[in-house]
């Protein structure tokens, strides 16, 4: 077979060549310390690269998301601790304005460190994180959450507040992992805002002629019996009115509803001895401020659970409404449709409102009892008990100031300092719950987002350990490779040269 010079050299060029790319091949590898430098080095490897390398960018993502949760966590737990302290610091000073030998010069001292106090919780439900973003207001995080109305310690007409909450119901949150996304804050409606009233089912308050009646925050001894009646249908209405003006007897669920107990008394009626008198009460539900205009005044908005007696005033529904003694006939006789008499009020007893023993549709039960600690209720004094509504711990605060402002000089007025208080205190346990609750769940997603962080950092160490198996050049054996790979060009350039220059004039 015979080989031309021109093959011979095309051959050894294309030698040459090839063990040229081997040794920029193994050189490229030393220089970036990588095997696999583009898809063609290794097509199956680039692939699991590829994929490796996207996993482990997700696993950082989530863990730099995780570290930021962390620190919003942080910050929203500390900032809810110092209110906490607060309100601490508010409810201690709520004790001492009870005591009955502190002067209104004493009290107004207190009045103006309780202002201080609204400042610095007014400060907390506005804090702002490192970005300059609100904690506490939902999604609309560029404004501060709340605003003030009114003057701090001002009268606030009802139904308004001394504070307007600027954000939204929404909650700030972050994804952490592929499947969860943690709450980083909560909204200010819901930790500053949207509080419970008295014991958190039921408020009890003071009628406009209530007088010398100090109760306890009352309780429901049967949830189920209390929901009914908040939350019943409004539909048939007995002889309440017209069907779908207001709920069944005894429904609180009508906007407006109220039961009104009312205290009334009476001579006992023994001749010849000095005048003593005993203490009723009367349970009425009323649904005066829900009745539409276009209703007749003839409709029933008074109906006593008692005696059965209704009509469109107070003093239809019970002789009790009056301000006068021995307003009750002598021997306390049965009333009314249900042939009852009024129940006798005792100091420190419960006042039940269970009356499922009386006839449909009178045979009602609240699931509600209460006590008072009055010695003599005032005759026509009225006690009120609606469902709790909401208020913000901001109203509370301002409820709290206008308490100190009030005078409790005689025995009427240190009743109503002493229920009005009362209030004061139960609304600012209800907000240290909220606050503790909210609390509770920081931290449950703190420890969380700490958790996912460590988790999420192992698993980006194994995604190193792969990648790093397929893509890390081994720099010993790439060196020999390297000097080999020199060598053996080396050898073919000097080969080469030798044999292109072969030729027979050499041998003439």
């Amino acid at each position: 077979m015979r080989v031309s010079t021109n093959s011979l050299y095309l051959n050894n060029v294309s030698n040459m060549l090839g063990k040229q790319s081997a040794l920029n091949k193994v050189q490229e590898q030393l220089s970036t310390l990588r095997k696999v430098n583009r898809p063609s080095d290794d097509p199956v490897a680039a692939s699991q690269i590829l994929d490796q390398t996207q996993a482990k960018d997700r696993i950082d993502q989530f863990n730099q998301n995780a570290k930021a949760a962390e620190s919003s966590l942080a910050l929203s737990g500390t900032s809810l601790q110092s209110a906490g302290d607060v309100l601490q610091k508010v409810r201690q000073m709520a004790i001492q304005a009870g005591n009955t030998t502190l002067t209104n010069e004493d009290r107004k001292m207190l009045n103006s460190e309780l202002e201080g106090l609204y400042k610095q919780m007014l400060g907390y439900a506005n804090t702002l994180d490192g970005n300059g973003k609100a904690l506490f207001g939902g999604s609309i995080s560029q404004t501060k959450p709340y605003s003030e109305l009114q003057q701090f310690g001002t009268a606030v007409a009802a139904g308004s507040s001394i504070v307007q909450y600027n954000g939204d119901a929404n909650r700030q949150e972050m994804m952490i992992s592929s499947a969860r996304q943690v709450p980083v804050t909560d909204n200010g409606q819901y930790v500053f805002g949207s509080i419970p009233e008295g014991n958190g089912l039921f408020k009890l308050g003071a009628g406009s002629t209530l007088s010398n009646v100090q109760v306890d925050l009352g309780s429901v001894i049967d949830r189920a019996k209390f929901d009914a009646q908040v939350a019943g249908p409004i539909d048939a209405l007995g002889v309440m009115g017209p069907p779908l003006l207001r709920g069944p007897i005894g429904a609180l669920s009508q906007a407006g509803a109220r039961i009104e107990v009312v205290f009334g008394s009476e001579d006992d009626g023994v001749a010849g001895s000095a005048v003593e008198f005993n203490k009723y009460y009367d349970v009425v539900v009323s649904y005066d401020s829900a009745v539409p205009a276009t209703v007749p005044p003839t409709t029933p908005t008074y109906v006593s659970l008692v005696t059965g007696l209704n009509g469109s005033t107070p003093a239809a529904a019970s002789a009790l409404y009056s301000t006068s003694a021995e307003q009750v006939a002598t021997g306390n006789p049965p009333i009314g449709p249900l042939a009852k008499s009024y129940p006798k009020f005792q100091t420190g007893a419960d006042i039940n409102l269970d009356f499922s023993a009386n006839p449909a549709p009178y045979d009602i039960n609240f699931g509600v009892k209460f006590s008072m600690t009055s010695e003599a209720p005032a005759n026509g004094g009225v006690l009120t008990l609606e469902p709790s509504k909401t208020r913000s711990i901001f109203d509370t605060l301002n409820d709290f100031s206008r308490v100190l402002q009030s005078s409790a000089a005689t025995p009427a007025d240190a009743t109503d300092f002493a229920n009005r208080l009362g209030n004061v205190i139960a609304n600012i346990d209800n907000t240290q719950t909220r606050m503790l609750s909210v609390e509770a769940r920081i931290g449950a997603n703190r420890n969380e987002a700490d958790a996912l962080v460590e988790v999420g950092s192992e698993f980006s160490l194994q995604y190193k350990t792969i990648l790093s198996r397929l893509q890390d050049v081994d720099v010993a054996s790439a060196a020999s490779e390297l000097s080999l790979a020199k060598l053996a060009l080396d050898a073919s350039q000097n080969s080469f040269a030798k044999v292109q220059g072969l030729s027979l004039f050499n041998y003439i």
